[in-house]
């Protein structure tokens, strides 16, 4: 009966290393995807940053062009001057030239502002390129790392796979497929320890009278409330 449950134990505890490695393989393309969404984000945003500075250095060259052709309609108006006869267009060319003037300062210092955040944003604009390299190299070794730690979990998986079939060859058939059944049915646990007198698995305590039975361990039992199959934890045979 000792070696029976020690199997029992081996089984399970090699199951619950094939679940654990089972659902790190299962959860690896979900992390592959978060890394590559993680990067779009960053890179999103740095295009988005790179788009503003395009805008502002546009709006600049706009502004520019605007000032130059206030100064080609005021050199014109400042030459129409001197074939002026009346004091009314005089005037009037003159409240022209003033209005275009006015406009052409309230333009200037819109462009000294762009200048001004164009400057400071070149810098930004290094940064911003250099940061995106970073993103992408430490992307390439984090999905690189990934596939590494992939590659081992599956190394692992065969190897607990292969351990387990040889345990399943010491373990009588009708007592495996009880097993498999309860270990199915019981979210993966099919064996449990009873330590002072409580299963471990359902955390239910196990009546004196079966306990004394599970202490003698000359038979299998199961607990009576969770029905996986238990023996006594205490019992130092059965110590990792």
């Amino acid at each position: 009966m000792e070696t029976t449950i020690k199997n029992l134990i081996s089984l399970q505890n090699c199951d619950i290393q094939i679940k654990i490695i089972a659902k790190k393989i299962e959860d690896a393309p979900a992390r592959l995807k978060g890394l590559s969404e993680d990067l779009a984000i960053l890179e999103k945003q740095i295009d988005e940053e790179m788009a503003k500075f395009d805008s502002i250095k546009l709006e600049k060259r706009k502004i520019e062009k605007d000032i130059e052709e206030i100064d080609s309609k005021m050199a014109k108006s400042k030459n129409k001057l001197a074939n002026i006869k009346s004091n009314k267009e005089y005037t009037a060319a003159l409240k022209e030239i003033d209005d275009l003037g006015r406009d052409k300062n309230r333009l200037e210092e819109t462009a000294l502002e762009l200048l001004e955040q164009i400057e400071s944003m070149n810098v930004k604009s290094t940064e911003y390129k250099e940061n995106k390299d970073q993103y992408r190299k430490k992307h390439e070794e984090d999905q690189k790392a990934l596939n590494l730690e992939l590659e081992g979990l599956i190394g692992d998986l065969k190897k607990f796979e292969d351990i387990r079939t040889d345990i399943c060859k010491r373990i009588d058939e009708t007592l495996l497929r009880q097993y498999d059944s309860i270990k199915n049915h019981k979210d993966g646990v099919g064996v449990s320890a009873v330590i002072k007198g409580i299963c471990q698995a359902c955390y239910m305590g196990i009546p004196p009278q079966k306990f004394n039975e599970l202490m003698r361990g000359d038979k299998l039992m199961n607990c009576p409330h969770c029905m996986r199959i238990i023996y006594w934890g205490e019992d130092e045979r059965y110590q990792e």
